[in-house]
């Protein structure tokens, strides 16, 4: 240690050195710095790393995936930004108030769950992902010529051969007008650090003819590479800062260059980027020790020219090393290689709530969710008479094989897309699972029938109430210990509860009904109808709510009950409700399902509103209320033709239907952000089927529920079906009209059905001929002159502008029902 710690005070003494005029010089000796120049800072001799103060590096950035995405995807929404096309806010995650959602290239592109990501086959594709995997593979240009490119990019994506010309066209949209101005820039940038290099190699021999060495001794390059410089470049020479950025950060492009400058896209430059800063790193230390003895050997005639002379201002008269001295027998070195090893551990960034990471575990879910079905042939010959008679034993082991292998067999697809297994083939199993299903829930208590009245104004159980109900409930301390109704009876023992049973079975039904061949044999079993709903019921007890069946308990219910939704939603287009064959019982309890998901007034809100109860960005991935969707689906398949909207007529109280027709007339567009949504197919659609549902109610209602949703002030019914036809229909171009035709039409016709004030099921009135000639609205025939003011009456100029669209003039019945509505009697 003493002898390191004369070297360096040897190395700082030589640093502090002043050469004279007339002399020899050290400086020279140590690594060939001429005299007057001292423009690189002195260096300890030893090793940060040996000192035993070692300064503290600055901690640089962990530049992850995240990070780099962000900030390509900033740069590239500020590129198409400056071309006046900017991309969509909800793709990149930045405001922009000057895109069209309805005029943009990019209205198309379906937005994924995360920004900087769309959504294609079903998969979220991430846009620097993408990138990068083409780049790297030559660009758009080389990867349309190998087939093989892109079935590899395919395989990453997890998505399927039919979906690449959508992402060709996607990539051709966003990603390829980059890439070209990219390649461009690259080039521009690339020429300009090569003539830079050129230049400054050919002014160092300029340099170095200027300042000649004053000695003409050799050193090892390890003597030499102690002051801080590499031993093969020589001192003057100087290495330009645009040769080394060219490699450390990207090309600037026009729109963008204050975002590129910093972040590195390309992974190649990079890794190059790192092994100069390795190389930087390498020729600041020393890459090896030396002993003390080597060093500075005691009375060796080498110290003064090591050290040099001991004046640290000498004379004129100071002596030069002789040539002997310096050129003595070389020093050994005791060869210990050091080298820096840093471990950087692979990391994922995750959200994570109660150290689960919820996002993993939904693709998982959805990877699960999206398996092929099996094919029915894989499963060899069953027996369908013993699965009859296991069933019918109802022992529990029998049970369990005979439930399993019938939801096997549920699950699997036959020869054609709509074919399954044909239960159409197996009436008796049928029976007996239904025969099952009641049993379990019911135990010989037969179903009494409902009394109707149709001035009764009876409470409709919402979905919402026997959700905080059963919130209420689990939340409570030693909830799973409380005994309840549902719950497993001791005497069980190893042997299934009732309820999952029951759960099965209704998941079986479910699966059946999902193929198109067995959709005609279910919707004509009016014993399936019955059990189903009967299952799925509620009752009130002390101000609370329970199951209809004493087996069952409310989380049970309301999983029976969204089991029962979805398979009305397959079975509706095919259901008939015949009058006097139908149990009237059977079409109130098919109605209170209905609207248990519809008339809840928290959930009964604007689209915009419908977002932020589920606490959705607005960014995000937007979707209508699924529960809901599916409700409104059921009503308007199930209530489209006339025969099943009589039986609703004669089933459902009058109150009830009312209730109803407010809650979906505020569902119904208002703001400008609802409109905004509505652009979108999925959220048109939506409001679609709520028109739908309102025309039905409409021709359902009864002369005085019309006048009363004509007169109703409160509710504004007419008012806001103007406003939606106006911002659709009046405040687009033609190119946009196209798009909203179908719903402006609907939303005409259940105007003029609320106007007529007529009972529709009234076929009392005698039918006119088809030859007669009239002026007025005729339906079914009629072309009586109208009287009166007309429901829009107050709404002339707009009604004319309607009019005058090419789209209602090449529509006659919509012509002649708009005409209808704007008719004014002075």
């Amino acid at each position: 240690m003493a002898a390191l710690t004369a070297v360096g005070q040897a190395r700082t003494a030589q640093g502090n050195m002043r050469p004279s005029n007339g002399g020899g010089n050290s400086g020279s000796f140590l690594g060939g710095i001429p005299p007057g120049h001292n423009n690189f800072p002195n260096q300890p001799l030893l090793e940060r790393s040996m000192s035993q103060n070692p300064a503290p590096r600055p901690s640089q950035p962990s530049n992850t995936f995240k990070e780099k995405s962000s900030n390509f995807i900033y740069s590239l929404a500020t590129v198409f930004a400056k071309r006046n096309q900017p991309l969509p806010p909800s793709l990149t995650g930045i405001p922009t108030p000057t895109y069209d959602p309805i005029n943009s290239p990019f209205k198309d592109i379906e937005a994924g769950s995360e920004h900087g990501s769309f959504r294609l086959a079903g998969k979220d594709i991430n846009i620097f992902h993408l990138w990068t995997m083409i780049w790297h593979r030559g660009g758009m240009g080389n990867v349309g010529k190998d087939n093989n490119a892109w079935a590899a990019i395919l395989q990453v994506f997890d998505i399927p051969e039919s979906a690449l010309p959508t992402l060709v066209q996607i990539y051709s949209k966003i990603l390829l007008p980059f890439e070209s101005m990219y390649r461009q820039n690259l080039m521009e940038q690339q020429k300009k650090a090569q003539a830079m290099r050129q230049a400054a190699a050919s002014s160092t021999p300029s340099a170095n003819n200027q300042h000649p060495p004053t000695s003409t001794n050799t050193m090892s390059p390890q003597r030499g590479s102690g002051m801080g410089f590499p031993p093969s470049q020589p001192p003057s020479s100087s290495v330009p800062s645009s040769s080394i950025q060219i490699s450390t950060g990207l090309p600037p492009i026009d729109g963008g260059s204050a975002i590129l400058d910093g972040p590195t896209l390309d992974q190649d430059l990079q890794g190059l980027k790192r092994k100069l800063e390795q190389e930087e790193e390498v020729k600041r230390t020393r890459q090896k020790t030396e002993t003390a003895d080597s060093v500075l050997p005691a009375g060796s005639a080498s110290d003064q020219a090591f050290v040099g002379p001991s004046d640290v201002n000498p004379g004129p008269t100071a002596q030069a090393p002789t040539p002997a001295t310096m050129t003595g027998h070389p020093r050994t070195r005791q060869e210990l290689s050091r080298r820096k090893i840093e471990y950087k551990p692979l990391v994922r960034d995750i959200e994570t709530y109660g150290g689960r990471d919820l996002k993993q575990v939904e693709v998982e879910l959805h990877h699960s969710n999206r398996r092929p079905l099996r094919d029915i042939n894989d499963w060899g010959t069953i027996d369908i008479d013993a699965l009859t008679l296991s069933i019918r034993s109802k022992l529990s082991t029998e049970l369990s094989y005979a439930l399993t292998t019938l939801t096997l067999l549920s699950t699997m697809k036959g020869q054609t897309p709509t074919s399954g297994f044909p239960i159409n083939n197996c009436p008796d199993l049928f029976e007996e699972v239904l025969d099952l299903v009641e049993d379990l829930a019911f135990d010989d208590v037969t179903d009494s029938p409902e009394a109707i009245n149709l001035q009764d104004n009876p409470h409709i159980v919402t979905n919402r109430e026997i959700v905080d109900i059963v919130y209420e409930l689990e939340t409570q301390p030693f909830a799973v210990l409380e005994r309840r109704q549902g719950s497993k009876h001791p005497d069980l023992g190893p042997r299934q509860r009732p309820a999952n049973l029951i759960l099965t079975v209704i998941n079986i039904i479910r699966n059946l009904s999902v193929f198109g061949d067995n959709v005609p044999f279910l919707a004509n079993q009016p014993r399936l109808l019955d059990l189903l709903l009967r299952v799925c019921g509620v009752s009130e007890k002390a101000s609370s709510y329970i199951p209809t069946s004493p087996v069952l308990s409310l989380t049970d219910c309301l999983a029976i009950r969204k089991d029962v939704l979805y398979i009305l939603s397959l079975l509706a287009p095919a259901i008939r409700l015949p009058e006097g064959t139908t149990s009237l019982s059977t079409v109130r309890r098919i109605f209170n399902l209905i609207t248990s998901y519809l008339v809840d007034p928290a959930e009964a809100v604007s689209p915009i509103a419908c977002v932020q109860l589920a606490g959705v960005p607005l960014g995000g991935n937007l979707r209508p209320p699924s529960l809901a969707d599916i409700a409104l689906e059921v009503f308007t398949r199930l209530a489209h033709s006339d025969g099943n909207r009589l039986v609703f007529s004669k089933a459902v109280s009058r109150p009830s239907l009312w209730c109803l027709f407010v809650s979906l007339v505020h569902r119904l567009p208002l703001q400008d952000l609802d409109f905004q949504l509505i652009s979108r197919e999925i959220w048109l659609s939506y409001v679609e089927k709520i028109v739908m549902a309102l025309y039905t109610l409409g021709f359902i209602f009864t002369p005085e529920l019309k006048s009363r949703a004509k007169t109703d002030r409160s509710l504004g019914f007419k008012n806001v079906m103007m406003r939606i036809i106006q911002k659709l229909f009046v405040q687009n171009g033609a190119e946009s009209r196209q798009f909203f035709i179908i719903i402006v039409r609907r939303i005409i016709e259940t105007l003029k059905i609320i106007d007529d004030a007529e009972d529709s099921f009234d076929n009392t009135k005698g039918v006119v001929s088809t030859l007669s000639f009239g002026m007025g609205y005729g339906e079914v025939g009629e072309n009586d002159i109208e009287r009166g003011t007309g429901l829009l009456g107050g709404y002339t100029d707009i009604g004319w502008n309607i009019l005058l669209c090419r789209e209602v003039q090449h529509d006659d019945v919509m012509f002649s029902e708009l005409e209808s509505l704007i008719r004014i009697e002075y």
